[in-house]
């Protein structure tokens, strides 16, 4: 059965995206038009840009990145994930599952069939990000507004932006 990829994403109409935005400031260039396309059930956007490239804001871990070339390519991405061949050993295949990385989908059928359901303007949360030592498991997610883990998010990430990995941190963690 295929997969349905709007059961992994919450609707953003009434979200007032300035004010989101602004926790991001520091990662998005200010030129940037950024038009909200989708966003997945842990508060990831994905938006297109001028040009029609689509972006995925990844609030987890702190990053924007180039996803596809357009939307077209992007829905072909979902439903062709690419057998990869290792240049290191031609036996070893490494399949891509974009689908997964972008909508957490694992975790999100976990959190379902456990009960816990975003409600209007909320999102999966967690409680201590991947990147600070969280785990992508159940017992590290919540159910956040949208506004306050994405204001949670781009504070934390606006700390560590350019610090090497392992490198030791004192942190202040916002309110949530």
């Amino acid at each position: 059965m295929p997969m349905d990829v709007n059961d992994y994403l919450i609707d953003h109409s009434t979200f007032d995206w300035q004010k989101l935005l602004s926790s991001w400031a520091w990662l998005l260039d200010e030129e940037m038009e950024v038009q909200p396309w989708l966003m997945n059930r842990f508060g990831d956007l994905f938006f297109v840009d001028e040009a029609g490239v689509v972006l995925w804001l990844n609030i987890t871990d702190g990053e924007l990145s180039e996803v596809a070339e357009n939307v077209d390519a992007f829905f072909e991405l979902l439903e062709n994930n690419e057998v990869n061949l290792d240049d290191e050993d031609d036996d070893e295949e490494e399949i891509d599952d974009d689908a997964e990385d972008w909508f957490l989908m694992g975790l999100v059928d976990d959190a379902l069939a456990g009960g816990m359901k975003p409600g209007p303007g909320q999102c999966y949360a967690f409680k201590s990000l991947p990147v600070l030592g969280g785990d992508y498991e159940m017992s590290n997610i919540y159910l956040s507004t949208v506004e306050a883990y994405w204001a949670f998010c781009g504070q934390v990430h606006a700390q560590i932006d350019g610090l090497p990995d392992g490198a030791e941190v004192e942190i202040d963690i916002p309110e949530r």
